[in-house]
C-alpha cells in the first residue's frame, strides 16, 4: 500500500513539472530566423542560443549571387520573424522575396544599410563583403540584439549577454589584428580574384591589390596580369593570395611567372567540404586568415599602432 502511495504521488510530480515545461513551451515558441549567408548564420545563432531557430537561406558553398529561392525556402520565409541578410549588392534577388511572398516579413535587418545609420566610415556600395571587418559585426551584433529584444521581450537580457559575450570575442580578434598586422615587411596585399577583401584590407591598413572588381565572374585581361606582376617584381612582393574555396588558376600562373608563395584566405561564405566537416566557425577562419596573413606579409606585430 505505501508503495503504491510513492508511485501515486511520483506519477503526480511527472505529470506537473511535465505540464509545467509544456506551458513554459507554449509561452515561449522559439522565434524563427532567416539569415542567407554563414557569417550572418554564426553570429545570430550565438545571440538567440536556444530561444531561436535560425534557418540559412542560401547553402554554405552555394553561388551566393545566382542563387534561386526554393518552394521549400519560401515557406520558412512565411514563418519567419526575422530576416538578417546583407543588402542587394550581395543578394541582388532579395526585393523579389516579400514579391513572392504576397506580404512584408515582420522584421528584417540589411547589414548594408545598419552600417549606414551609424555613418560606417570606409562603405563602398559595390562592394558587400562587409563582415570581413570585424568592427562591421560588432556593430550587426548590436542591430540584431536591439532587434531580437523587440521581438522577444522577456529574452531582453539573455540576448543583451549572449550578444555582449559575442562582441568580446569580435573585438579581441580585432585587436589582435591592429596588433599583429601593425609591423610587416610589405603592406602590399595583392588578391588574385575578385575585390572580396576590401573591408578587411581597409581595416587594418593593407595596400589592396587585385586582379578583378567586386564582381566574382570578372576575368582578368593580360594586360591587368602583367602590370600585377611588374608591380610583384618592383616592390619585392613575397606573397600572392587567393580565395581558399577556389582553383588558384591565375595566383599559380603569376608565382611561375615571379617565384612568389600562394597563400588562400578565406570569404567566411564558400567553406571548403573539410571546413564544413570539421565545423569551423566564421570567427575561426578569421582567425585563420590573420595567421596566414602574418605568415606571408612577414608581420612581427607591434602594440603601439591604432
Amino acid at each position: 500500500m505505501k508503495k503504491n502511495k510513492v508511485l501515486f504521488f511520483a506519477l503526480l510530480l511527472f505529470l506537473f513539472l511535465a505540464s509545467s515545461q509544456l506551458a513554459r513551451t507554449e509561452q515561449q515558441p522559439k522565434l524563427k530566423i532567416i539569415t542567407t549567408i554563414y557569417p550572418l548564420t554564426e553570429l545570430v545563432q550565438n545571440i538567440t542560443g536556444d530561444r531561436g531557430e535560425v534557418f540559412q537561406l542560401i547553402p554554405t558553398g552555394a553561388e551566393v549571387h545566382n542563387f534561386q529561392l526554393r518552394p521549400s525556402d519560401v515557406a520558412q520565409l512565411r514563418q519567419a520573424d526575422l530576416l538578417v541578410a546583407v543588402g542587394p549588392a550581395l543578394e541582388p534577388w532579395l526585393p523579389k522575396i516579400e514579391t513572392a511572398l504576397g506580404r512584408k516579413i515582420k522584421q528584417k535587418i540589411y547589414f548594408f544599410d545598419e552600417l549606414k545609420k551609424v555613418g560606417f566610415p570606409g562603405l563602398v556600395e559595390q562592394d558587400p563583403h562587409l563582415w570581413l571587418d570585424l568592427k562591421a559585426d560588432d556593430l550587426l551584433v548590436k542591430a540584431v540584439v536591439n532587434q531580437l529584444a523587440e521581438l522577444d521581450p522577456k529574452g531582453r537580457l539573455y540576448y543583451s549577454e549572449r550578444g555582449q559575450k559575442l562582441r568580446a570575442k569580435i573585438s579581441n580578434l580585432d585587436r589582435e589584428f591592429q596588433e599583429q598586422l601593425a609591423n610587416c615587411r610589405s603592406n602590399i596585399f595583392i588578391v588574385a580574384g575578385h575585390q572580396a577583401f576590401g573591408y578587411l584590407a581597409r581595416r587594418y591598413h593593407l595596400q589592396l591589390v587585385s586582379l578583378v572588381g567586386a564582381n566574382p565572374e570578372s576575368r582578368p585581361g593580360l594586360k591587368k596580369i602583367q602590370e600585377i606582376i611588374e608591380l610583384i617584381k618592383k616592390e619585392q612582393v613575397k606573397a600572392i593570395f587567393y580565395e581558399s574555396s577556389v582553383t588558384p588558376y591565375y595566383a599559380r600562373a603569376i608565382a611561375q611567372e615571379t617565384g612568389i608563395e600562394l597563400y588562400p584566405l578565406s570569404t567566411g561564405v564558400h567553406l571548403r567540404p573539410e571546413e564544413i566537416k570539421n565545423k569551423i566557425g566564421f570567427l575561426q577562419l578569421m582567425k585563420q586568415n590573420l595567421e596566414t596573413l602574418k605568415k606571408a606579409l612577414g608581420c612581427s606585430g607591434r602594440k603601439d599602432r591604432q
